[in-house]
């Protein structure tokens, strides 16, 4: 499905999309800015190693540069437009949590510097967040902050001691109207796509080889610092990529097909660490409801892959990489903790069926500490959608001579929600 259609039907994505939030956790507006603030740090530390293309028009006097950034597992992770007259310049950067899924949270600054009477600069920001809104739905305009500064001959003009103002978006006139909205998320996405039609002006994996013949990385799945992601391969070698690739979607999707593997591969050499133990079966990240949800720890040293479906999820799988890299293992949590969390609740666990719980990753930290909430949902009759149960779940991963373990497992009973 093309992006324009995807995003102009967003009543039917908001149902989709209401998946992927519950796989990371409702979250409110504070803690989707703050995401997409980390978000913004982790793409600017790796931008000097990351897949740059470039383009540069002049038209009546105004110089145009625009600017795409690729990671390893060829992600776009930034976006800029920056023009200039030699007076005035205008700036506009994109940064998004997964640029596929930009209606999940995406940031936007905006920034113009014109010249005061003064001989200084007058210089206006906007701040501009996407994500989740308060009453639900996704990829709307939940927070704008704006800076306005004016910097005398010769000062900086840097505005991080210019205070913010927070726009009230309780007023009609300061959310954008549908269309709106719609070019802003298509805008970075649709410039990257005419970009890379060119060459690239820097590409630091373009002599490297690695094991790269025997995995698609899948996309959205990359460790924070850019160093990491999970891929899709298979027991049997060599696969013929282009006979199977889908050429208009660009992704791979193996559904049924035998001897399925994701791996740990390590972008900056495209070398395989190790396997997770899931077996998610494209480098799409979703498939409809079918997803594959990635939550790293900050220091991109622990992951979670959480393979979420719409009414129980499918897989759930956590793993370790140290200093080499070297990758430590994998531990099952849905193996381990469905027999647990059902014992914890007092009902039957059918262990031919393995039970039907859905997982939703909240947090995972540099010491192993991982956060989840484990549901059941009626899934059929007069209680379709309403929820059996629901626990709040933490635990610490720890490495062991054989592996990865689960230790200091804690649950506690959650409400039930519909």
């Amino acid at each position: 499905m093309k992006r324009d259609t995807l995003i102009a039907l967003w009543v039917v994505v908001i149902g989709i999309c209401a998946l992927a939030c519950g796989a990371r956790g409702a979250l409110s507006v504070e803690e989707q800015v703050k995401m997409l603030a980390a978000r913004y740090g982790q793409v600017e530390d790796q931008l000097p190693r990351s897949i740059r293309y470039t383009s540069k028009d002049e038209s009546s006097g105004v110089t145009t540069v625009r600017q795409a950034w690729f990671n390893g597992a060829d992600d776009l992770i930034k976006l800029a437009v920056e023009s200039s007259d030699g007076v005035k310049r205008e700036l506009t950067e994109y940064f998004a949590l997964d640029f596929e899924n930009d209606y999940d949270g995406m940031f936007m600054l905006m920034r113009k510097e014109t010249p005061a009477p003064d001989g200084g600069v007058q210089v206006e920001e906007s701040r501009k967040y996407f994500g989740e809104g308060k009453e639900g739905g996704n990829g709307l305009l939940i927070r704008e902050l704006r800076k306005s500064a004016h910097f005398k001959p010769g000062e900086s003009n840097d505005t991080v001691r210019t205070p913010n103002v927070v726009v009230d978006l309780g007023k009609k006139s300061h959310q954008p109207t549908e269309d709106e909205l719609r070019e802003m998320l298509n805008a970075p996405t649709n410039m990257a796509e005419a970009l890379r039609k060119g060459a690239s002006e820097s590409d630091p994996f373009a002599d490297i080889k690695g094991d790269s013949d025997k995995y698609r990385v899948i996309h959205g799945s990359a460790s924070p610092d850019g160093r990491f992601a999970i891929a899709l391969g298979f027991a049997r070698e060599p696969v013929d990529w282009d006979a199977d690739y889908e050429k208009e979607t660009e992704s791979y999707y193996a559904e049924g097909d035998e001897g399925i593997r994701n791996y740990v591969v390590d972008l900056a050499q495209r070398k395989i660490l190790g396997e997770t133990g899931a077996a998610w079966p494209g480098t799409r990240r979703r498939y409809n409801h079918p997803e594959c949800v990635l939550t790293w720890s900050p220091d991109s040293s622990f992951f979670v892959q959480l393979l979420a479906n719409k009414w129980a999820s499918d897989d759930c799988v956590a793993g370790k990489i140290v200093s080499g890299p070297r990758f430590v293992g994998s531990a099952n949590l849905l193996k381990v903790l469905s027999p647990k969390t059902y014992a914890f609740v007092k009902k039957r666990f059918d262990r031919e069926e393995g039970g039907s719980l859905s997982f939703y990753v909240q947090k995972v930290t540099n010491d192993g500490a991982v956060e989840l909430r484990a549901a059941e949902y009626t899934s059929s009759g007069e209680r379709k959608g309403e929820t059996n149960f629901a626990v709040s779940v933490r635990l610490r991963l720890r490495e062991t001579p054989k592996g990865l373990s689960l230790e200091g497992v804690n649950m506690r009973r959650l409400p039930n929600e519909r």
